[in-house]
Formats: C-alpha cells, structure tokens, sequence
C-alpha cells in the first residue's frame, strides 16, 4: 500500500464548524479490507452501484471511500447516521445534500489526486477544494497559454526552472477550487479565473472574467496536506478560518 505521509493532526472527534470556519479533511484512497468494507456499507445503492461500474479495483476502492469518508464526516457533523443521508446532484454533476432532508447551510467538496483526497466541510457558503500532485507534464508552459491569463503566464514562466511545477500546480489548484465551489468544473472557463502562483506567495483570487470586485466576495487559501501535493479550497465568503486535519477512521 503506497503511505502518503500527511502533515496535518488528527480531527478531534467532537469536530463542529462554527462561525467562520472550513475544515479540510486529508486522507488517503487505499484502505485495508476492514476500512473498504466500513465506506461501502454506508453507501446507498445507487452510489454502490457507480462504483462497481469503474473499470479498475483501484477506481472502485477510491470511489467508495472517497464516498464513504464524505458521508462519514457529514454523519458525525449532523449527528446523523451516514447511510441515512441523501445526497442530490447539480448540472454537472456536483454532489450536495438534498434541500428538505437536511440543512441548507452545509456544504461540502471533495477532491482527489494520485491516491490523496481532501473533503472540504462549511456551513459558510458554496466551497470547492482541489488536490494536485505536483509532476512533470509535458507541454506544460503550452498548457498554461491556453488555460492561463496572459498575466499569469508572465508570473508564471518569470519563475526559475525547479518551481515552474509547483507553480503551474499553484494556478491549477486555485482555479480548479473556485470553479468547483461554482458547480462547473474545468468548462467553467479556467482562464477566466486569475489567482496568485508564486511559490511563498499567499494563494489570492485576482479577478474573476475581468472583474476584480466580483472576485472580493470570495476566500482562496493554499493549503499543504502532503509533500509534493499543492492544494487549494475556496469559499463565497469573506475573512474565513481554514483548518486542516487528518481523517482517522473509526476502530
């Protein structure tokens, strides 16, 4: 089993957002039988049934806990019993829970990168999270002229050689963040979302199709669940509390 060494502590088990606040969970998508078989028994049928439709054991398993872990937290969250919960979908296919069955005001996203997954949990507003190991890609600089503003793509290739990944890395993550804490995911218009990318530099939402007051009513932080593993999670609210933990599954 490959161990991602994650950095951050173990979430208190009478974990409750409160105020201002987000909490990210971390944690790994392979699991021991026993963990598996705990995710999956708390899946409904439909959610059981997707899994089984992925091609390879290694997408069945994180599907499930990936799934599994989603339903967990908000379980405990909402002092409910994980399997009772019921989930609705957006256009594009963005989970949330379902109006009428349980408070409106909780959101949540999930993200997943080569084995790492992050569970972004308010009750502020909409939330997207994303997760990217950081690796090479060919074409990369190509890739930032098409989905980068022109601005960005100066910041970008201004960078020495050994940080242009963890920078392209930066850009995607917060791009990717806000534009699934929208409900529309990479079709969205990557390009349209200007952020900050210097290594060191504190992630900030820019501008959002031009407009930098429109990109004001919006929270962006980097987060570092990992090494090698550049994250991001963004909010429609202003001067949040971002907190990160490592999930621990129940004995």
């Amino acid at each position: 089993m490959n161990v991602i060494d994650i950095h951050w502590p173990i979430a208190p088990a009478n974990l409750h957002p409160e105020g201002r606040e987000v909490h990210v969970f971390a944690f790994p998508l392979a699991q021991y039988p026993s963990v598996l078989e705990a995710c999956r028994a708390v899946l409904s049928p439909e959610e059981l049934t997707l899994a089984a439709r992925f091609r390879f054991e290694r997408d069945q398993t994180g599907y499930a806990v990936g799934r599994g872990v989603t339903r967990l937290v908000l379980g405990r969250m909402l002092g409910m019993h994980p399997a009772e919960l019921v989930l609705a979908y957006g256009p594009l296919g963005k989970p949330y829970l379902a109006p009428g069955k349980h408070p409106a005001y909780w959101h949540f996203n999930l993200s997943h990168s080569h084995g790492l997954a992050l569970l972004a949990v308010t009750r502020l507003g909409e939330v997207g999270v994303d997760v990217e190991q950081v690796r090479p890609i060919r074409e990369m600089l190509g890739i930032a002229r098409r989905f980068f503003s022109e601005c960005e793509q100066a910041a970008l290739a201004a960078l020495p050689e050994v940080e242009v990944p963890v920078g392209f890395f930066n850009l995607w993550t917060r791009k990717e963040a806000w534009l699934k804490a929208t409900g529309t995911g990479i079709g969205g218009g990557l390009e349209g979302v200007e952020v900050s990318l210097a290594p060191g530099e504190p992630a900030r939402l820019l501008s959002l199709f031009g407009d930098p007051v429109a990109a004001q009513e919006w929270s962006l932080q980097a987060l570092a669940p990992a090494a090698g593993f550049p994250a991001a999670v963004a909010v429609r609210a202003p001067a949040v509390e971002v907190h990160g933990w490592r999930w621990q599954f129940p004995a």
